[in-house]
């Protein structure tokens, strides 16, 4: 049977992703700090790897380090399934929302400090 769920805590001090750079040659990178960060996240994970099915996951963000649960949505039998239009990943619709919002509906999106997302 596969794992259902996993919980690991990450300690270190989590970091914002930076937009990324332009090149003097006209090319976009990341920068080298949002690289070395999540190369270390993914050296740290000690998880399973979740190769199909819906996932819930849930990260909690202190000043020392992030929580992460991920769970395996089992289908319940009486509910037809989930499916979505929207192909792209679901922090990235959430991320230009919250930018577009900065300045009209808030001063910052730094403010919000619970998101629940959904994508259908």
């Amino acid at each position: 049977m596969k794992k259902f769920q996993y919980h690991q805590y990450f300690k270190m001090r989590p970091r914002a992703k930076a937009r990324p750079r332009m090149a003097r040659s006209g090319y976009a990178y990341t920068p080298k700090a949002t690289k070395k960060y999540e190369s270390d996240i993914a050296n740290l994970y000690k998880g399973p790897f979740f190769e199909d099915g819906l996932l819930k996951m849930s990260l909690r963000f202190t000043k020392d380090g992030t929580e992460m649960m991920i769970e395996r949505l089992s289908p319940n039998p009486k509910v037809k399934p989930v499916s979505s239009p929207l192909t792209g990943d679901i922090d990235n619709y959430a991320k230009s929302f919250l930018d577009a919002l900065n300045g009209v509906a808030y001063s910052d999106d730094k403010q919000i400090v619970v998101l629940y997302l959904e994508k259908a």
